[in-house]
Order: structure tokens, then C-alpha cells, then sequence
């Protein structure tokens, strides 16, 4: 799988589609160096830090244009960005892009910061601006200045344009979320209402994370198919009933020594009658605790009376802590369990074979 799993990224990468995914939603590459601005072009790029409102007030005083940005996606899988522009005359331009589900938050920060310039460019005001941003990650990327992702090449495009066509310059600024900040409140409720727009979507790409994200889960999909038709009769599949169950078993290999009596009570193979009537090695698989009980491992686990004193320890221990005795992703969460459920499975396996013998 993990084989099948690199060639479906290898094909995306190499024909710009994705299984599932319309063919005009097309995978977002990187621009080409040939394309990119030449190095004394490329526009440095700083920003400051505002954790109030006070703050930014004192930072953007110069600056009589202030434009917030933000990007959003809501848990229906809507993407929109905004910016909402504060002139000088005291009126506000708010800007809002509708985007394809495929678009990430990070990217979606970005388009707001690129509307932002775009519509500084093509508008009357040449006073100079400071843009606030609530993302980190966005300011860092614009402050690579060899960074190719296509956004990111937009808008040092843009800020070019804006020294040497206008002589304009555009500060920046984070500003952290939901301080009372009034911009970026209102930036952030402008994304949102982006999102559910009724209009066409714009950027209607995918980048390669996304594509590997879908992947990863169609193969993730098919390995739990596969667990569940082969193991539907195993005693593993009664521990674990599905691949995600099974990933913290290397957390309980660290806490529990792998060990004879662990191996028999996780795979099913051992001493009880079950499994040796299979083999026609004795011949009922009867408990003689009862001499009517099929004697497999959960039967010696939860019911066999034989094994009483045992079980009354580890469930006591259990009960006190509120998890349950025999979910092994929960006995991980606490060291007395785990201990106690060892002790357990060593007095059955232990004890197994004399009683069988009887």
C-alpha cells in the first residue's frame, strides 16, 4: 500500500489532477525560478508585533491607510479571505474572495493580504498603508524572499509595483486574534461571510498537502478493509476492532514487556480448550470450571470462576479509576491497570495447562 500510496502522489504531481476531484480544480505548483523576480527586485519584508489595540494604534499612526486581513474555513469546509480597509476619510472598503473547499487556511491569509495590495494598486489612494494579519505563518512566508508559492510571488509582485510605479510602502504587522482588536473582528467576520457566499469560488487549485491528505486516507480506508474481512474470526480483531485501535499498542509494548503470556492472550494461541479442539488435541473445548462454557480467552478472562481472586483485583483497580478492564487503549492511561491486567494474564497462562490436564 504504502508503494501504491507514492504512485498516486507521483502521478498528481506529474499530471496536476486528483481521483475525485473535478479536472478543472487543478494542483497548485510552485513558480518556476526562470519566472521569478530577479534577486535585486525582491522586496524585504519586515513586520511588527501588536498584541492590543493600544498597541497597533501607536504602530500604524503614520500609516493613514489600515487594512486588516483574514482567512477562514468553516467546519462545512467553506474557505473564504477578507480585508477590510480603513481610508482616510474615515470610510471602510471591505474586500471578500470566495474559495475552493481544496484551499487552506494558510493560503486563504494569504489572499486576503494579496487583495489588499491588488486593490491598493488599482485604487486612487497613494498615501502609504500598514497591513495587520493575524497570521504568523503568512508574514514569515512573505518574509522568504526566494519563497515560490504563487501567492506568496504575487505579493512581492505587488509591493514592486507599489515602490516603483507609486512610490506607495506598505508596513506590516501581526496582531494577535480575538484581543478586542476592532479590524481584525471585523476582517475575521467578513471571511466567514465570504465563505458562504453564493458566487463562483476563485483559486480553484489544490496544493500537494491536500492531495497527499486525500490519499493517505483512501489508503488508510482500504488497510481497515482489509483488517476487518481477514481478521473477522481472530482474537485480534476482538482487542482491536480497527486499525486506529491498533496504534497504540507500541505506547503499551513500551509500558509491558512483550512476554509468552501477552502474546498468547493477544493472538488467541495457547493452553485454553478453544484452540486446542481445533487441532483435535482434546476433545470438547469445554471449561471445566463448568464443564458447559466454551474455555476461550475471554471466557478466562471475564467469566471463568477459577480465576476469580485474579479478575476481582484488576477490576477493582479498573472500577476505582473508571476505565475498562478489558479496553487495552484505556488500561494504557494508567500504570496500575496495566500492571494489574499483566498479573492477570500470567495466574491464566500460568495456571492453564495444569488445569487442562485434569
Amino acid at each position: 500500500m504504502a508503494v501504491e500510496e507514492a504512485h498516486e502522489i507521483h502521478t498528481v504531481k506529474d499530471t496536476g489532477t486528483l481521483q475525485d476531484i473535478p479536472d478543472d480544480v487543478t494542483l497548485r505548483r510552485k513558480v518556476p525560478v526562470r519566472e521569478q523576480l530577479h534577486p535585486a527586485q525582491r522586496v524585504s519584508i519586515d513586520f511588527d508585533e501588536a498584541h492590543n489595540q493600544e498597541l497597533l494604534d501607536t504602530i500604524s499612526y503614520n500609516f493613514p491607510i489600515k487594512i486588516f486581513t483574514d482567512g477562514s474555513k468553516l467546519d462545512g469546509g467553506e474557505v473564504g479571505s477578507a480585508a477590510v480597509v480603513y481610508l482616510p476619510n474615515g470610510n471602510k472598503v471591505r474586500l471578500k474572495t470566495k474559495l475552493g473547499r481544496t484551499t487552506s487556511v494558510f493560503i486563504a491569509e494569504l489572499t486576503a493580504i494579496e487583495s489588499a495590495l491588488l486593490w491598493l494598486t488599482r485604487s486612487k489612494w497613494r498615501d502609504n498603508a500598514i497591513i495587520a494579519s493575524d497570521s504568523l505563518s503568512s508574514l514569515k512566508a512573505l518574509q522568504d524572499r526566494n519563497n515560490p508559492e504563487p501567492t506568496v510571488f504575487s505579493i512581492h509582485s505587488a509591493l514592486k509595483n507599489l515602490r516603483q510605479n507609486h512610490d506607495q510602502h506598505v508596513r506590516f504587522t501581526w496582531v494577535k486574534a480575538h484581543c478586542g482588536i476592532e479590524g481584525n473582528e471585523l476582517a475575521d467576520q467578513a471571511a466567514k461571510e465570504a465563505a458562504t457566499q453564493r458566487t463562483a469560488t476563485c483559486n480553484n487549485e489544490f496544493p500537494i498537502s491536500f492531495a497527499k491528505h486525500v490519499i493517505r486516507l483512501r489508503t488508510h480506508q482500504k488497510w481497515q478493509e482489509e483488517y476487518v474481512l481477514e481478521s473477522q474470526n481472530s482474537q485480534i480483531a476482538k482487542w482491536f476492532a480497527t486499525i486506529d485501535e491498533i496504534n497504540p499498542i507500541k505506547e503499551f509494548r513500551k509500558q509491558v514487556a512483550v512476554s509468552f503470556e501477552m502474546t498468547q492472550i493477544l493472538t488467541g494461541h495457547g493452553y485454553h480448550k478453544s484452540y486446542l479442539h481445533r487441532f483435535k488435541i482434546t476433545d470438547d473445548p469445554l471449561c471445566p470450571c463448568d464443564d458447559s462454557s466454551i474455555q476461550d480467552i475471554m471466557h478466562l478472562l471475564r467469566h471463568c470462576p477459577i480465576f476469580g481472586g485474579a479478575r476481582h483485583d484488576h477490576e477493582m483497580t479498573c472500577n476505582n479509576l473508571k476505565i475498562n478492564p478489558y479496553k487495552i487503549n484505556e488500561l494504557l492511561t494508567k500504570s496500575e491497570p496495566t500492571t494489574t491486567f499483566t498479573q492477570l494474564i500470567k495466574t491464566i497462562v500460568n495456571r492453564l495447562k495444569n488445569i487442562n490436564k485434569t
